[in-house]
């Protein structure tokens, strides 16, 4: 009762319990809305205390992933999949099994990478389904594509605090230095920018090492001297214990969902900080996965750049109706979809105020 409940108001249409006993697979698949064409959505396997919490995250991703499409200009909505993953017995056979469920949704939901998520998993689950978002062997790995356009997002940020988009002399605390905060990281290092980062894989900090970043305790990210503040690894990390200990004055990352509570953007706005939503800035890989399976074409650097473009007319938005920037991004997406809606049903669309 407590999970259609949370399905009604956050405005889903389908949750899907995948559910294999042989491999151990105890899955959620969240549907936000198919009324735009396909949902995207990635596939994240991480250790989860129940199913109420799994099937929570799944919802709260899935509908971040819709304004995700909104914004970033792409025909779809939102899904996601939440794998408990302590609870897997067979990983190979569990990963065939949700491949197998993906299938039987025919085509509505196209599966993409997300944390916990690997290479191997990715061909498990290929063996049992066509439908993959952001997969073919012209394509560079989603993490590049989501790191090259969170670079034009954060560049508009600093524009907007500092009045100039330059990275050089800039100082980035990127925290998780996987596919994405590495790929992230790598892109600012050529730019001139000084990168801080964190892990707790010891494996992934000694690559980002060797790449010229400046590897610290995962415990003092959030502490450190910085102008930017790049969270890429869980979402939640920024509370009312992290946010107090932050140095700089932007927080640019590509982490999902980074705020652990909605108010948390109010508390950011507060002491001055520059908060870009996530939803905005790492729409990189949904674009390029997206595009390339409509059209066939690989570069998307044009696209990928009016990243910039969007997130400098959110911050507009929240400076100018004085709001935050999250406030400021629902109310973007929302006027698009009612455009859409009004499209179809032939009414003219409103103007916005």
């Amino acid at each position: 009762m407590e999970l259609m409940e949370a399905m009604a108001r956050s405005g889903h249409e389908r949750v899907v319990a995948a559910l294999d006993e042989r491999s151990g697979l105890r899955a959620w698949i969240a549907l936000h809305n198919t009324r735009r064409g396909p949902t995207y959505g990635g596939i994240r396997i991480w250790r989860y205390r129940d199913e109420e919490e799994a099937a929570a995250d799944a919802l709260r991703l899935s509908r971040a992933m819709t304004w995700k499409c909104v914004l970033a200009g792409v025909a779809g909505g939102g899904a996601k999949t939440v794998v408990m993953g302590d609870r897997i017995l067979d990983r190979p056979a569990a990963m065939a099994a949700l491949g197998r469920h993906i299938e039987s949704l025919g085509g509505v939901y196209r599966a993409g990478p997300d944390i916990g998520f690997t290479e191997a998993d990715r061909r498990a689950l290929a063996a049992e389904t066509r439908w993959l978002a952001h997969h073919g062997d012209r394509l560079r790995p989603a993490g590049e594509a989501t790191a090259e356009g969170a670079e034009w997002g954060l560049r508009a940020a600093l524009r907007a605090v500092r009045g100039s988009d330059a990275l050089r002399g800039v100082t980035v605390a990127v925290q998780g230095l996987g596919s994405v905060g590495l790929a992230l990281a790598r892109r600012l290092l050529a730019a001139g920018a000084r990168v801080i980062g964190a892990d707790t894989n010891p494996e992934a900090a000694q690559e980002a090492a060797v790449a010229g970043v400046e590897v610290v305790d995962a415990g003092r990210i959030h502490e450190v001297e910085a102008d930017v503040f790049a969270p890429c690894a869980l979402g939640g990390t920024l509370h009312d214990v992290s946010i107090p200990r932050l140095s700089g004055k932007v927080v640019a990352g590509c982490a999902n969902n980074v705020l652990a509570r909605p108010e948390h953007a109010h508390l950011l706005q507060r002491r001055g900080v520059l908060y870009v939503p996530d939803f905005v800035l790492n729409s990189g890989a949904l674009i390029e996965g997206a595009g390339y399976e409509r059209t066939g074409r690989t570069d998307w650097s044009a696209e990928l750049r009016r990243i910039g473009e969007t997130v400098a007319a959110v911050i507009q938005r929240a400076r100018s109706e004085h709001v935050t920037t999250v406030e400021a991004a629902l109310r973007m997406a929302q006027e698009i979809l009612d455009r859409e809606r009004q499209s179809i049903r032939g009414l003219p669309a409103e103007r916005s105020a």
